[in-house]
Parts: structure tokens; C-alpha cells; sequence
């Protein structure tokens, strides 16, 4: 059951770190909305296609066998799993209402979901990740 629930906050971390993103002064660097969507429904639909992204690799990590018991692999998995995320969504700005026009911004999200996706983690599962 806590999988629909990790599920919907991972959803919610991700969409709230876009949109606190496309709030910063980076204008031209990072825009969020297009002539379909707002500013925060662009938010909430790039977060659910980089949660269902984030799932989908995820799910592949665990059938292909990816060996995830150390802690900075757990992380550097995650960390190039958020990073292609974010440049695949914002590739089809046009679609999702999320764009990256610097690419050196992705590699900052990347790491900033991939530390919020840790917190949303230890705090739904209710595992000790540092232990």
C-alpha cells in the first residue's frame, strides 16, 4: 500500500521543487508553462512525468538485477536517473510546459530531486537510510 502513497509524494516533491524553480529569478534560463499551461499546472505535469520517469527506472533497476546495496551507488543510480529525467522532459517542452533553456541547470535539479526524493523516502518507508 505504501508504494501508492510513496508514489503520490514523490509526485507532489517533485512538482514542488519545479515549481519553486520556475518561481526563482532564472527567466531565461528555466520557464515553466506554456501556451497550454500555467506556470503551476506545468509544474504538477513535468512532476508526474519525472516521478512516473523516476519509477520506470526504478522498476528496471530492480529486474535487470542492479546491485543497490551500497549507499553511493543508491545515490549516484538515482542522481543519473534524475538527471536524464529532467533533460528528457524539458526536451519536449512543448508538450509537458517545462523547459530548460541552460543545460547546466539540469545537473542542480538533478541533485536537488535526488535529495528531496531521499527525505520523501526515509520519511514515507520509514527506513533509516544513513544506518
Amino acid at each position: 500500500m505504501y508504494n501508492h502513497i510513496l508514489y503520490l509524494a514523490f509526485w507532489i516533491a517533485n512538482s514542488s521543487v519545479l515549481f519553486i524553480f520556475g518561481l526563482a529569478d532564472l527567466k531565461e534560463n528555466i520557464v515553466l508553462g506554456n501556451w497550454r499551461f500555467n506556470s503551476f499546472e506545468s509544474a504538477i505535469y513535468a512532476g508526474f512525468w519525472l516521478t512516473f520517469l523516476y519509477w520506470v527506472w526504478w522498476d528496471f533497476g530492480m529486474v535487470r538485477g542492479i546491485k543497490l546495496k551500497n549507499k553511493f551507488v543508491i545515490l549516484a543510480y538515482f542522481l543519473f536517473v534524475n538527471f536524464f529525467s529532467v533533460w528528457a522532459v524539458s526536451l519536449f517542452h512543448y508538450i509537458f510546459g517545462f523547459r530548460i533553456n541552460n543545460q547546466y541547470w539540469i545537473l542542480p535539479i538533478g541533485i536537488l530531486l535526488t535529495l528531496v526524493q531521499l527525505f520523501v523516502w526515509k520519511t514515507v518507508v520509514k527506513r533509516n537510510f544513513f544506518q
